[in-house]
């Protein structure tokens, strides 16, 4: 059975944790975590880019000068791709949202476990106790971390009530703070170590509502 490494923030006692449930005893595949991961980044674009086609430019249809006689190379209108204003052929469209990678909800939720899963099996997940900040404070954040001995980067998962905490570990190099429903499987991979809050790992295990 995996365990997590449970450290109070106020003693520095340390214990463990054993960790059931599908999320932390899931085989993790690693085709479908492939999968989720595209579509995590896919979904992050914002496909911005677009030009406009010879269609969309303004400017008239009419042919420039006649085809013959004129001893210059036959022309059509002034919104061809070849001339200055004209408009773009095979440039980047806005893409709709509707065509983006996509993963469906019980790919996405056991690569996520899977993830999770690993990450216990390597004994890289950990839960903080009695973690209260009286006020954001980065030096108590960077000390609490020394104290554990990470070596980061370190994906922190806090919940609404641990907003000193969050204010204290977002200024940290290699920290990244992040609620119980903002990070994904990218996030998961991106860090050497797991930190939970214990509200917010309460709420991965369902033991809370």
């Amino acid at each position: 059975m995996a365990e997590a490494q449970v450290f109070d923030a106020r003693s520095g006692n340390k214990s463990s944790l054993d960790l059931e449930g599908p999320h932390f005893t899931t085989e993790p595949n690693e085709h479908v975590i492939h999968r989720a991961v595209v579509a995590e980044l896919d979904a992050r674009r914002r496909y911005t880019a677009s030009t406009k086609g010879r269609s969309e430019v303004r400017g008239s249809g009419a042919k420039l000068y006649r085809q013959k006689g004129t001893g210059r190379a036959r022309v059509g209108d002034a919104k061809s791709p070849i001339r200055y204003g004209g408009g773009t052929w095979g440039g980047p469209k806005a893409k709709p949202a509707r065509y983006g990678k996509r993963i469906n909800r019980k790919e996405a939720r056991a690569a996520l476990d899977g993830v999770l899963s690993a990450k216990a099996a390597d004994g890289e997940l950990y839960v903080l106790d009695s973690l209260a900040f009286d006020a954001p404070s980065t030096k108590q954040a960077k000390e609490l971390l020394s104290k554990m001995e990470l070596k980061g980067p370190v994906l922190v998962v806090l919940t609404e009530d641990d907003e000193n905490a969050a204010l204290s570990f977002r200024n940290l190099p290699r920290v990244t703070v992040a609620g119980p429903h903002e990070y994904g499987v990218y996030e998961l991979l991106r860090a050497r170590e797991v930190v939970f809050s214990r509200a917010a790992y309460s709420r991965l295990a369902g033991k809370e509502s």
